[in-house]
């Protein structure tokens, strides 16, 4: 029954079909037969408009060139063709048998141009085509009209058309063997849930092996909920077992992240000594993959002998012995850098579940240590000598009295340098302790920059011609004016100035400069000294440092001038750059912003 079903089926859809294509063909056959009427009506029209009207019309003499051209009729569309006056009069006509000639009517503005003439009683309607003469003088017009094709005048390839409807009919005995092939399978199916049914009515109701395939389809769905059910059943009884299971997983992994995101690193060594966790910054430290220490032996991976003895310790010792340890050392692959790495025993419930060792990078701490240590023998060094000229030349005084007072200028003299020269450590030693505690704010004035060069070029000049080096001012009296601090600035201009002076060789210069770019103001420093390596240049204005100098002549220092400089002009929002060379001298350029054009008529200092 299911088979014959489908079967009609396709003998009706095939049927359907065939009926749609031979619609489609008759319509499409008929557009085309109008076509070539068409074409053919407007193409006689416009060859008789071509000829004089004498050569249309019949005469005495001779017939018309009309009744010439179209008396051999075998066109069946043909329905008449005339010559006609203004006034409807047709001045020569020729027809097919039965045709009466329609009426004349009015030309279009545009000339050619075709009408569809309504039928008479028992008569096919007639497209007609008309043109006016070219030659004529009144208005004559040229009219041939072809009867409208007939809706069954293309049953004359009624053959071809069967011969295609029977090769569409013929394809739906080999559709339905193609479907019946295919839908085999769910016969199949069909008789297995057929079984299933049998052996478990309560999950499968009774199920028909021939049953069509909506029926099929909702027995196998409901088939399908059904197992569905009962292996959702079944997973139930692991979700308890899944849940404990991913908890400790998840706070397992938790305590991981926590672990990975300190900024120290950390290893986790177990009861026998070796390494079961290591986070990621062990890698930066120490110089070795976390790979390679979680897979290699101790002795392979720790190329340090103080870090490879104590962890060696906690391998062989005892519960009891296993205190806390802390050992600082640089590692061999990182060798700039200085670690402190701290050993703990991890005690919990009466027993030792292993060691946690935490690296942290003490490179900063240690630099800072030894800084501060320098800078306490510098600074020591910078006010025991001048305490020591200063009671020397004290002694001096004494012992000339009043006898030579050559001896008393150059002794008042140079214990005022020495003054000067203590007095200036302290200044800075006050003004970096006020940085540091932010306490120094600056006080901004509209300041004219050629003043202030000047007198810090005057300030310094002494203390160059001492030294017998050149100091000298480069500027244009029009520079512009800039905002800042002057008293800071002057701190920060006499730091560069000195630095200039102390670090140049003798017969050397100094000059000290200013111009003035797009949006700023640029007051350079340069000196013909020893300049510094490009590692100097790039941590000379950190505070303690101090340039590595070589050979016997040692200059003293502090480390200070440089960064109290630094830090001045950032406190005014400029930036200070450095250009220098060994033995080529150094280049200190501030770069400050002009005034705004608003402020110039402000107070100038």
């Amino acid at each position: 029954m299911k088979n014959n079903r489908i079967g009609m089926i396709l003998v009706v859809s095939s049927l359907a079909v065939i009926a749609l294509v031979m619609a489609l063909l008759l319509q499409r056959q008929q557009s085309q037969h109008a076509e070539q009427v068409r074409a053919q009506g407007l193409g006689m029209v416009r060859s008789l408009a071509a000829l004089p009207a004498s050569v249309l019309a019949p005469s005495a003499a001779h017939p018309g060139v009309l009744d010439s051209v179209l008396a051999y009729r075998d066109n069946p569309d043909f329905a008449y063709a005339a010559l006609s006056a203004e006034n409807g009069r047709n001045l020569a006509e020729v027809a097919s048998p039965g045709v009466i000639l329609p009426p004349a009517a009015p030309l279009a503005v545009t000339g050619f141009d075709e009408r569809l003439v309504d039928p008479a009683r028992d008569q096919r309607a007639i497209r007609e085509f008309r043109g006016p003469l070219a030659s004529a003088e009144g208005r004559l017009q040229v009219r041939i009209g072809y009867f409208e094709p007939r809706p069954m005048a293309a049953m004359k390839d009624l053959q071809f058309y069967a011969l295609i409807a029977l090769a569409m009919f013929l394809l739906v005995p080999l559709i339905y063997l193609t479907i019946k092939r295919e839908m085999a399978p769910l016969a199949a199916l069909g008789e297995q849930l057929a079984t299933i049914a049998a052996r478990q009515p309560a999950m499968l109701p009774a199920v028909q092996a021939d049953q069509d395939v909506r029926g099929l389809a909702t027995k196998l769905n409901r088939y399908l909920d059904q197992a569905s059910n009962r292996i959702h059943e079944l997973e139930q009884d692991n979700v308890a077992n899944m849940a404990s299971s991913r908890l400790l997983e998840y706070n397992s992994n938790k305590m991981q992240a926590v672990l990975h995101c300190l900024p120290d690193g950390m290893l986790v060594l177990d009861q026998a000594g070796d390494v079961t966790f290591a986070t990621g910054k062990i890698e930066p430290l120490l110089g070795v993959s976390v790979a390679e220490v979680l897979s290699q032996p101790l002795d392979t991976w720790c190329r340090d002998p103080e870090l490879r003895a104590m962890l060696a310790r906690f391998r062989s010792a005892g519960p009891d012995n296993r205190s806390q340890m802390t050992i600082e050392f640089s590692p061999a692959l990182v060798p700039d850098k200085r670690l402190w790495v701290t050993a703990q025993a991890l005690h919990g419930h009466a027993m030792v579940y292993g060691t946690l060792v935490v690296v942290r990078d003490a490179t900063r701490e240690h630099l800072a240590r030894q800084a501060g240590n320098d800078f306490v023998a510098h600074v020591s060094h910078e006010l025991k000598s001048p305490l020591n000229v200063i009671g020397m030349y004290g002694e001096m005084l004494a012992d000339a009295g009043e006898s030579d007072p050559a001896i008393r200028v150059e002794a008042i003299n140079v214990i005022q340098d020495e003054v000067e020269r203590m007095s200036s450590l302290v200044n800075n030693l006050l003004n970096v302790s006020k940085l540091e505690m932010g306490s120094m704010r600056p006080e901004r004035h509209r300041v004219k920059l050629d003043d202030l060069l000047r007198d810090a070029s005057q300030q310094a000049r002494a203390r160059a011609e001492a030294k017998g080096i050149r100091l000298e001012l480069q500027m244009a009296r029009d520079i512009a004016a800039v905002s800042v601090d002057k008293d800071l600035f002057r701190i920060a201009l006499n730091n560069l100035l000195n630095n200039a002076i102390k670090y140049n060789k003798p017969g050397g210069n100094v000059v000290l400069a200013a111009d003035e770019a797009d949006g700023d103001v640029v007051v350079a420093v340069r000196d013909s000294g020893i300049g510094m390596a490009p590692e100097d240049r790039a941590r000379v204005t950190e505070k303690f440092f101090r340039v590595r100098e070589t050979g016997p002549d040692q200059r003293g220092g502090h480390g200070l001038g440089l960064y109290l400089a630094n830090q001045i002009v950032e406190l005014h929002h400029g930036r200070l750059t450095i250009d220098s060379e060994p033995g080529h001298g150094s280049v200190f350029s501030i770069h400050l912003k002009k005034m705004p054009a608003l402020a110039e008529g402000a107070h100038v200092l």
